[in-house]
């Protein structure tokens, strides 16, 4: 009937999965399902590489490398050392480079776009880089998107980057977190009150609300594609 549910959009999605190379659907038994055969062919064995002990070796790839090369460089640098070591990626890294010099010039001019595909991590680096600014002085703050819930990552790595630049909740920031209210409210951050050396301020503004953003030194901007 017509108020029947069809649940199309799994069928799409598992078909989708089966003509991913890099994917093997599996049952609850973890039987390989007829639709991941073709995927299953194409698996070609890897001879492993063990220590003397037998121990599994796990060799870094060029990028780890990379990253780990650039973190040793710049772990006496005040500001962006403990940053960078946070990020997982070299693109993160290289996100967090880029917006924290942006904000080195202090100037209200600049802007930094960051575009990647969905989890590479761009909510994350953006967390890091606003420690940044917190840690070079910047006073007020805003970042917005479509609701709160979309900046739970955000704030997360925010309040790691603090923590990496040795800030301590109540002791130098403290946080706001919505009136969550309902079984289906999701408790998140929307403000945070930093006290250390001056008084700073990060909060959630709507993207509605474009009267707020004329006193922020910093608008970040997390989901942009789903403002309208």
């Amino acid at each position: 009937s017509a108020g029947d549910i069809v649940p199309r959009f799994n069928e799409r999605f598992i078909l989708s999965l089966g003509r991913c190379p890099n994917c093997i659907v599996c049952d609850d038994e973890l039987n390989v399902l007829p639709i991941s055969r073709k995927a299953l062919r194409s698996l070609q064995p890897q001879s492993l590489e063990k220590g003397e002990a037998g121990e599994l070796v796990i060799r870094a790839t060029p990028e780890e490398d990379e990253l780990n090369d650039l973190k040793e460089t710049l772990v006496d640098t005040p500001h962006v050392g403990v940053l960078v070591e946070l990020a997982k990626t070299m693109d993160q890294a290289k996100a967090v480079l880029a917006f924290l010099e942006a904000c080195s010039e202090k100037t209200n001019k600049s802007t930094v776009a960051l575009t990647a595909a969905r989890g590479r991590g761009k909510s994350a680096a953006m967390g890091l880089c606003l420690a940044g600014a917190i840690s070079l002085g910047y006073s007020t703050i805003c970042v917005t998107a479509p609701e709160p819930e979309n900046l739970v990552a955000v704030f997360d790595f925010l309040c790691r980057g603090l923590k990496a630049l040795k800030y301590q909740e109540h002791i130098d920031y403290t946080i706001t977190y919505n009136k969550a209210v309902g079984r289906e409210a999701t408790k998140c951050i929307i403000g945070m009150s930093i006290f250390r050396s001056h008084r700073q301020m990060i909060k959630y503004v709507a993207p509605s609300d474009i009267d707020k953003f004329s006193s922020a030194e910093i608008v970040a901007i997390d989901e942009a594609a789903a403002i309208p």
